[in-house]
């Protein structure tokens, strides 16, 4: 590993300082929301060093070694899934899996997934979008901090998400055997969720009438004054439509950026840090709902599917 990626990856706070010495445990090295460890992550993942993770970048590769490593320090066991990009370059999903406890509904799974790409060559994508990387982690440590949940959680962290879901699309045609496409009763998506001040909102769509995600985030909602939550909208064009088109249900949190959505602006030092905190908590909050759900999630999704008009993938 090159010095400087190296030092990338302490800053990130995912390996301890000595070559020689075990990697940490990050569990516990503070409140998973905390703002000063988001904010390092953001200024790793989104910032000029990575130049803005294109597939196959040498950024590209570090972003992925600073996920795998933080999942790794939080007692998880990251796995790349290696495909080939649209540029024709070698990139991969990571992932890892957070095995459920209930007898009952234990293999069901809630899938929480963020894209790690971005354009490069200048365009950093600090929102677009390792905001929602930084909140995916986020939520991996309060999971792993709290008693364990019923049912399984994975966190995935997508490549080449910039043209056309490629990554997700990828990981959902050859799901690994311990994620089961059968089993995924929820997708909690993160795409952007660093421009709350933009528009004074974030989105969460998906939230349709009779979904337990509904239910669930109707009753979250209060504990975060500051955000402007809009529920229900049909949504195009993030990483869980591979998965609605399978008749899973989502939630999809995004901010929507008025100026820098894919414009050399989209920097660290414009992210609405404060809101991208309480996003990143209730996003959370919604997870270990699921996840620790009296619902029955299973039929749910079968009686309704994803609440889109998708024709099935085959």
């Amino acid at each position: 590993m090159p010095l400087r990626a190296f030092a990338l990856l302490a800053l990130a706070g995912c390996v301890s300082p000595s070559r020689a010495d075990p990697a940490p445990s990050c569990v516990d090295d503070g409140t998973p929301y905390a703002r000063a460890g988001l904010h390092a992550r953001l200024a790793v993942l989104g910032g000029a060093e990575l130049d803005g993770r294109a597939p196959g970048s040498a950024g590209d590769v570090t972003a992925r070694k600073v996920i795998a490593e933080r999942l790794t320090c939080l007692g998880l066991t990251p796995i790349e899934q290696v495909f080939t990009a649209q540029n024709g370059k070698e990139t991969a999903n990571v992932y890892a899996v957070l095995p459920g406890s209930d007898p009952d509904v234990g293999s069901e799974i809630i899938l929480v997934s963020a894209h790690h790409d971005h354009l490069g060559k200048g365009y950093f994508g600090a929102n677009d979008n390792a905001s929602g990387v930084v909140a995916m982690l986020a939520i991996a440590q309060d999971m792993v901090q709290r008693k364990a949940a019923k049912r399984t959680i994975v966190f995935a962290a997508f490549g080449d998400e910039e043209t056309g879901m490629t990554g997700s699309y990828y990981f959902a045609g050859h799901m690994p055997a311990d994620v089961p496409m059968a089993k995924i009763v929820q997708v909690i998506n993160l795409d952007m969720v660093g421009s709350h001040s933009s528009r004074g909102f974030v989105a969460a769509m998906g939230t349709f009438k009779g979904f337990a995600a509904t239910k669930h985030l109707a009753k979250l909602t209060s504990k975060y004054p500051r955000l402007n939550v809009g529920t229900g909208g049909t949504a195009r064009g993030s990483d869980f439509e591979p998965f609605c088109k399978q008749r899973i249900p989502y939630v999809f949190f995004w901010t929507p950026d008025a100026r820098c959505y894919h414009e050399k602006c989209d920097t660290v030092e414009r992210i609405d840090e404060k809101r991208m905190v309480d996003i990143a908590s209730l996003a959370g909050d919604l997870v270990r709902a699921l996840a620790d759900s009296e619902l029955d999630l299973s039929a749910t999704q079968q009686r309704l599917g994803c609440g889109v008009k998708y024709p099935r993938a085959s």
